[in-house]
């Protein structure tokens, strides 16, 4: 998620990037693992776009913005549900912990 920005890269927000104004954020997909920054799904009137900064803007198709999006959707449910897990053993140590210190 872009932070040092004058801009807000929200979902549903509208951004400029550079000459091109008026780009709706569709989408924040991650990129987790190759270092890269998040990429940004934008919209204006009809077109889509691609956004990665220091790489800049390209227009891709309809079918590749829904490709990217579900990318970032799939990303988003493994995250939550490692959280889930990592709370759950969590939990379950502090219950045996709490055991423990009783006996």
């Amino acid at each position: 998620m872009i932070s040092n920005s004058k801009q807000q890269w929200t979902v549903g927000q509208i951004v400029k990037v550079g000459f091109v104004a008026g780009l709706e954020v569709v989408a924040a997909v991650a990129t987790p693992g190759d270092y890269a920054p998040d990429a940004y799904v934008l919209s204006r009137k009809e077109q889509f776009y691609s956004f990665v900064p220091h790489k800049g803007l390209s227009k891709i198709t309809a079918a590749e913005a829904r490709v990217m999006v579900e990318a970032g959707k799939q990303h988003a449910e493994r995250v939550a549900a490692a959280a889930v897990a990592k709370a759950a053993a969590s939990a379950r140590h502090a219950e045996l912990v709490r055991e423990l210190a009783i006996a």
